[in-house]
């Protein structure tokens, strides 16, 4: 009677203590809580080797992407493109164990891959419509001034002002910035006229010629093309101090950016040959 007492007690202490099994081959530790109830915890690292292929990697460079595409895909291997042109974002999502047609899996093991910005593209856009003095302006012009381009590939017949004239206008600028502005007229030649005179004298005392617009040549991405963008120059005079305020509007620089991005989705297409999908996976 004893020896039956202590199978049982035996067989209840044993049931209230954690104990590992094996479920198709990954050890699990069973635990109870005290209440009758049991929680679980799945033990993969003592696994000689993991179930399938899992994780999250991030990489820096499309080519990257494209390889390790290539070393991985599956029959249900896919990627997900989120852009948002207009607030200058785009990245490649690559879903390596997604969903078939006709089988489900699991879409944990993916790559993301998000274009680095060059640093022009970064300098223009973030300046973009930033009301400047006349010195500040001119800074700008001058430390960005190998972006500035004559001509657009797509309109040959429109011509804008070369790297040399706008570094002029920056140092006429930078010459000016002692008077006070007090009109602006609209020449033949497209450009805007500006009369000033010095502090104290109300007599015109020269006059400095702005551009409408000007031209650039920016690479959005690194690695990628450069696309023109047409900049329009604006300016504002203060009509009490005679202060002249510039800044620059770009021309849909969100156009930029979708073909720069089009044309690595084209590529993603014929090197990999996985289905595409724009949105978030």
């Amino acid at each position: 009677m004893n020896t039956e007492k202590n199978i049982v007690e035996s067989a209840i202490q044993a049931a209230s203590k954690p104990f590992l099994m094996d479920i198709s081959g990954t050890p699990v530790l069973l635990m109870p809580d005290g209440s009758g109830r049991w929680s679980y915890q799945e033990l993969d690292k003592y696994r000689t080797e993991p179930l399938r292929k899992t994780g999250a990697v991030v990489l820096h460079q499309l080519d990257s992407l494209l390889a390790f595409i290539k070393e991985h895909k599956e029959s249900g291997t896919q990627l997900f493109v989120d852009a948002d042109y207009a607030q200058g974002r785009a990245s490649f999502k690559a879903v390596l164990n997604g969903h078939t047609g006709p089988q489900p899996d699991f879409g944990d093991f993916t790559a993301l891959y998000t274009p680095m910005k060059t640093v022009d593209w970064s300098n223009w856009l973030e300046s973009n419509g930033k009301k400047m003095d006349q010195e500040e302006f001119a800074r700008f012009l001058q430390d960005n001034i190998a972006n500035i381009v004559s001509q657009d590939p797509a309109n040959s017949s429109r011509q804008y002002p070369a790297a040399a004239d706008l570094l002029e206008f920056a140092s006429n600028l930078e010459m000016t910035s002692t008077v006070r502005f007090r009109s602006s007229t609209k020449v033949q030649n497209g450009q805007v006229q500006f009369e000033y005179v010095e502090e104290g004298d109300n007599n015109t005392k020269g006059r400095l010629q702005m551009f409408e617009r000007f031209g650039l040549g920016l690479q959005p991405f690194a690695g990628g093309d450069a696309y023109f963008i047409e900049a329009f120059l604006r300016f504002r005079i203060d009509r009490n101090s005679g202060e002249l305020k510039l800044w620059y509007d770009l021309n849909r620089p969100d156009k930029a950016l979708e073909n720069a991005t089009e044309k690595m989705i084209e590529r993603i297409k014929v090197e990999s040959d996985v289905p595409v999908y724009f949105g978030k996976a």
